[in-house]
C-alpha cells in the first residue's frame, strides 16, 4: 500500500479534533478527493480539505453539536455536512451507493463499504481516499491516471453520464485542471449524443462547473474541445469568439487577475450576453460588469488610457480598468503587445486616486482644457446656453464655469463660492485670464 506525506494536514488543530471526535469502535474517517488529487502532483499549497466516514449523517451532526461546532446541513438528505472550525470549512459526506438515479438526482443508501463508495463515484482520480497515517487508498488506478493526465470514468462512461448528465461539464473541468492526454473520439461521440441533456440541469449546477472551467490556466483547449464535442452550445449558444480566448495565454503572469467576468465578456459574442446571463442564473454583479466592460470598450483607446490613467480609474475603478485592458488586448491580438499592456496594467495596479480638492483640480483642468479648445462650436450665441456633450463624464458646474470665463454665457445660480475658487485657481494655471467682468455674470450662493 502506498503512503502519502501528511504531516501538514496532521499538525492541523482543526483536522486533528475531527478525527478525535470521529473515532469510533467500527467506524472509520479518511480524506477524500481533491485534496487528494492536489497532494498527489503537488497541485498548490492550500487544501480544500474533504473527509468521507462511515458514520451516518445524524451520527455526524450529534458529535459535531456535542462540541459546539458549526454545522451546514445543506447537502444532508445526501449525506454531506460542512463543519465550520474557526472560520475553516470541511465537507464531511458519509459512504453511500446509488439506489436509484434519473440524470439529474440520484437516491442514496448509506454503506460502511469504501469498495461500493469508491464505485459510484464519477472519476478514476476522484475516488482516492487516504487515512489519518497516510495510507493511501486506491481502488481504480487513479494515482496513475492522475500522473499520467487521464481522465478516465469507473465503469461505462455513457452509463455513468446517464445517471448524471453533469457529469459532462464534470468531465472538461476535471480536464481543464488535470488533464494532459488527448480526449479519444469515441469519447467525443458520447459527449455529442447526449450533451442535448444538458438542458435538463439547473442553472446553478452547470454555472458552478462551467465558472470553474472558465477560470482555470488551460481554458482555451478546453473550451474548443468542449465546442467541438456539441457541448458548449448548450451553455453560451452558437457563434462566440472562442479564438480570443487563445490570446490570454500570453498574459499567464496576470492570470489571477483575470475574473470569471471578463473571461466570458470576450468568450461571448454581444448578442449573447442576455441569453446566456439567463441560462447561467449571473448574478447582478456579473451582469453589469460584463456588460460595462463591453460598452465601455466600444470608445476605448489605448494610448488615451496611457495619457489619462488617473482619470479612468476615478470614474470606472482599478478593477473595471484592467479588465478593460485585458478585454482590449484580446480583442485585438496581432496588434497588441503583451509587455505594453503587461506593463500598463502593472501600473495601475498600486496607483492612488488624488481625493478631495485634488480631484477637483484635476478634473477641472482636463474640463478646460477641452472646452479652451472647442467652446465656440458648444455655445450657441444666439441664446447663450451651453449645450453639453453627452459622451464626456465630468462636473457639469465646472463645464459651465470654464465655458463663462472663456464664452461669457451668462448662467445664474450654478455655482457655490468654492466651485469657483478651484475653477479660478486650476483655469489661471492654464493662462486663462480672469476678469471680474467674467465673476460679475455669476450669482455666486452663499455656501
Amino acid at each position: 500500500m502506498s503512503s502519502l506525506n501528511i504531516k501538514k494536514w496532521k499538525s492541523n488543530k482543526n483536522i486533528k479534533l475531527l478525527f478525535k471526535i470521529f473515532k469510533k469502535d467500527n467506524e472509520e474517517t479518511r480524506f477524500i478527493g481533491g485534496c487528494i488529487r492536489d497532494l498527489i502532483i503537488k497541485k498548490k499549497e492550500n487544501y480544500d480539505v474533504d473527509l468521507a466516514t462511515t458514520l451516518k449523517p445524524n451520527e455526524i451532526i450529534k458529535i459535531l453539536k456535542k462540541k459546539k461546532i458549526k454545522i451546514i446541513k445543506s447537502g444532508f438528505s445526501h449525506g454531506t455536512v460542512i463543519a465550520i472550525l474557526n472560520k475553516e470549512k470541511f465537507e464531511i459526506t458519509t459512504l453511500r451507493k446509488d439506489i436509484k438515479t434519473d440524470g439529474r438526482h440520484a437516491k442514496v443508501k448509506f454503506t460502511k463499504d469504501w469498495i461500493t463508495d469508491s464505485n459510484r463515484r464519477d472519476f478514476t482520480i476522484n475516488a482516492m481516499s487516504c487515512d489519518f497515517n497516510g495510507n493511501l487508498y486506491d481502488y481504480h488506478v487513479g494515482v496513475k491516471d492522475l500522473k499520467e493526465g487521464r481522465i478516465k470514468f469507473i465503469g461505462d462512461p455513457k452509463k455513468r453520464i446517464k445517471e448524471d448528465f453533469l457529469r459532462i461539464l464534470r468531465y472538461f473541468r476535471f480536464y481543464a485542471y488535470y488533464g494532459k492526454k488527448n480526449i479519444e473520439k469515441p469519447q467525443i461521440n458520447i459527449f455529442n449524443n447526449l450533451s442535448s441533456n444538458l438542458k435538463k440541469l439547473s442553472s446553478e449546477r452547470v454555472y458552478s462547473e462551467f465558472k470553474q472551467i472558465l477560470l482555470s490556466d488551460n481554458l482555451y483547449k478546453v473550451i474548443k474541445l468542449m465546442e467541438n464535442s456539441g457541448v458548449l452550445k448548450y451553455i453560451i449558444f452558437n457563434n462566440n469568439n472562442v479564438e480570443k480566448i487563445k490570446s490570454l495565454n500570453k498574459l499567464n503572469k496576470i492570470n489571477y487577475l483575470i475574473d470569471f467576468s471578463t473571461r466570458l465578456a470576450i468568450l461571448l459574442n454581444k448578442k449573447n450576453v442576455s441569453r446566456v446571463s439567463k441560462n447561467l442564473k449571473l448574478s447582478k454583479t456579473e451582469n453589469i460588469k460584463i456588460k460595462k466592460i463591453i460598452q465601455l470598450h466600444k470608445d476605448f483607446n489605448l494610448k488615451d488610457f496611457e495619457k489619462n490613467k488617473i482619470k479612468y480609474i476615478y470614474y470606472h475603478g482599478h478593477e473595471i480598468c484592467v479588465s478593460l485592458l485585458i478585454y482590449n488586448f484580446a480583442k485585438f491580438p496581432v496588434n497588441s503587445k503583451v509587455t505594453t499592456y503587461l506593463k500598463i496594467i502593472s501600473s495601475i495596479k498600486n496607483l492612488k486616486i488624488p481625493k478631495g480638492r485634488k480631484i477637483i483640480n484635476i478634473g477641472i483642468i482636463k474640463i478646460a482644457e477641452y472646452f479652451i479648445k472647442n467652446v465656440k462650436p458648444l455655445i450657441k450665441k444666439f441664446n447663450k446656453t451651453i449645450q453639453v456633450p453627452p459622451d464626456k463624464s465630468c462636473s457639469i458646474r465646472a463645464l459651465i464655469f470654464a465655458s463663462i470665463c472663456i464664452g461669457k454665457t451668462e448662467i445664474k445660480n450654478l455655482l457655490t463660492s468654492k466651485d469657483v475658487l478651484d475653477s479660478v485657481r486650476a483655469l489661471q494655471k492654464l493662462g486663462v485670464k480672469i476678469t471680474r467682468s467674467n465673476l460679475s455674470l455669476l450669482n455666486i450662493e452663499k455656501t
